[in-house]
């Protein structure tokens, strides 16, 4: 195998500044990480959903697996990864209320990330000899949200930690491709989708690129190709032997196998349109297109930009997500990292001034976000305003607004809160292994307040096995399924309690015994008895055969959220 580095671009024109060009660069790589540090921490908070994955943390550190309510197996996380890593600090720390390092953690990859990045970038262009302009960085450093997702408590900063390191390892397999270093670069690139699904589709670009540059021969090829598919072929596995699906539970909520090109399209405008984003990304393109023309790297170069791009277009097949800016920053950070820093000359340190003054500019003024679309959230602004907290770090700092629901919870008993946030009651079914279950619109919040042996049933699917399942339309990712009455009663309350009078119960609708008797017989039947016992069956190598054997038909079952409906598709009553 070829172990001899190609030889890196000509250098500048004075040989003595060798030492002093490298200092400077090592400076702009620090710099960067230091401002993000900075940034992210003067905007630090954590959202709702961050605190799913701390309920999820504690039930693994109580011993009950990687589930959100004891004795139903959902998985309500979609990033893998992130769910074992906070379990893994939560027991190294001794804390299963991980919400307070969450976001700790998040912001140490994130500026981790950046400093690989930088430092890829700048080896990739020169770097050892050449002086380094800072260009891509500016614009980076320019759009809040990157400062604001460097923590939420979400899965950001690994995301951005690991696209980083697998860029930092394919330029570094231009110099060493012994068959340790391919395989090892594989084995972390493979991690994709196990930091989120969709990053299956940058781990495929990284892994061909890398094979590309590396040219390794049959056997070390193999090796590789085993490495990267160890862990997330062995997840799938499992994922498809406990949980019975071939999905994260959230994945069926949002419909993530159909097409929203339209609201697609909106949410990507949503994101770029507010900061002027064409301005730096048209001069991004220029300097990008200058690169490619002095360089015979072109694979190296391309290869965050093709997977940027096809990461795009899956963003608007799927329509993005309510939350503003969240999905499209993988992709805007994937498409500058060949351009984070320029070999310096007149044209990039012009270029470097105006992105300065654009970045000045627009992280200046604050966030934007379009007053016309209620379908996209700023999400730091509401919780911001919604626990009144300025820097809502920790999930004592959201679970007060919820006290009266966990004040009104009783053992044995399914606690709701009803119109006019008046709180109702009723019996839960003997057979169910939670002390209480309350329902939560706030899953998160509501899930950290109550304790694990108490049961949260998700009023918006994302971890409920019937109503992720609805057939609603998707309008807003995560929030179109909700769950009526008459399901809730049907699958959690004692059969032999009354059924609440009309108008005490109800959100949307009134319920009826009807409704509810329908609803009762239909998740006895057919797809919905099987969806029924594969989450909540004790765990066997029988249940997990059965689970694992059909998970891909468990995976499309619908079900139609008018219980007389879903009576007659499941049961064949007319």
């Amino acid at each position: 195998m070829d172990t001899m580095p190609r030889a890196l671009p000509r250098a500048v024109k004075h040989p003595f500044s060798f030492s002093g060009n490298r200092r400077r660069n090592r400076w702009i790589t620090i710099g960067s990480v230091a401002l993000i540090a900075i940034l992210g921490y003067l905007t630090r908070w954590i959202c709702d959903d961050a605190l799913i994955f701390t309920r999820i943390v504690e039930q693994i550190l109580a011993g009950n697996g990687p589930v959100y309510n004891l004795g139903e197996r959902a998985e309500a996380s979609t990033s893998t990864l992130w769910q074992w890593l906070l379990a893994f600090a939560g027991f190294v720390f001794g804390q299963s209320d991980t919400s307070t390092l969450s976001w700790m953690l998040g912001l140490l990859l994130t500026a981790a990330g950046f400093g690989f990045a930088v430092s890829a970038t700048s080896r990739l262009h020169g770097g050892h000899v050449a002086a380094m302009v800072p260009c891509g960085v500016l614009v980076l450093l320019g759009v809040r949200p990157v400062w604001q997702y460097a923590t939420s408590g979400l899965e950001t900063g690994l995301n951005t930690f690991w696209m980083a390191l697998c860029w930092w390892l394919l330029v570094r397999s231009r110099e060493s491709r012994s068959p340790k270093s391919v395989v090892a670069a594989a084995f972390a690139m493979g991690l994709g989708p196990l930091v989120r699904p969709e990053q299956a589709l940058v781990a495929a670009v990284f892994l061909a690129a890398l094979w590309l540059v590396a040219k390794p021969n049959w056997r070390v090829t193999t090796v590789a190709v085993v490495a990267a598919g160890a862990l997330p072929v062995g997840y799938e596995i499992f994922r498809m032997g406990f949980y019975g699906i071939l999905v994260p539970m959230p994945a069926l909520t949002k419909n993530a196998s159909e097409s929203f090109w339209a609201r697609g399209f909106e949410y990507v405008g949503d994101f770029g349109t507010p900061y002027l984003l064409w301005l730096p990304l048209a001069l991004c393109t220029v300097l990008l297109a200058g690169v490619l023309r002095r360089r015979t790297d072109l694979v190296l170069t391309l290869t965050p930009v093709v997977a940027g791009v096809l990461s795009l277009g899956y963003l608007l097949k799927v329509g993005g997500d309510y939350m503003h800016a969240r999905m499209a920053l993988p992709i805007f950070f994937l498409l500058m990292l060949p351009v984070l820093v320029l070999p310096a000359s007149r044209k990039t340190r012009a270029a470097a001034v105006v992105l300065l003054a654009w970045a000045i500019a627009c992280g200046s003024v604050g966030q934007f976000i379009p007053q016309d679309s209620k379908l996209i959230d700023d999400e730091r602004g509401y919780y911001h305003a919604w626990t009144g907290q300025t820097w809502p770090t920790e999930s004592a700092d959201f679970t007060w607004r919820m006290q009266y629901l966990k004040d009104a919870a009783r053992p044995g008993m399914l606690t709701y809160e009803g119109p006019q946030s008046q709180i109702v009651t009723t019996r839960l079914r003997p057979d169910v292994p939670s002390n209480s279950m309350i329902v939560g619109i706030y899953l998160g919040t509501t899930g950290v307040m109550s304790p694990v042996d108490d049961g949260v049933v998700d009023f918006w699917g994302l971890a409920n096995p019937i109503g992720a399942r609805f057939e609603f339309p998707t309008v807003k990712p995560g929030h179109s399924k909700p769950l009526s009455n008459a399901w809730l009663l049907a699958d959690y309350a004692d059969p032999a309690a009354p059924i609440p009078s009309p108008g005490n119960f109800a959100v949307r609708a009134d319920v009826t015994a009807d409704q509810v008797a329908a609803a009762r017989h239909a998740l006895s039947c057919g797809d919905l008895a099987e969806i029924q016992h594969s989450v909540r069956e004790p765990m066997s190598p029988g249940r997990f055969w059965a689970n694992l054997t059909g998970a891909v038909h468990r995976t499309g079952v619908t079900v139609p959220p008018d219980p007389f409906a879903a009576e007659r598709t499941f049961c064949g009553h007319p």
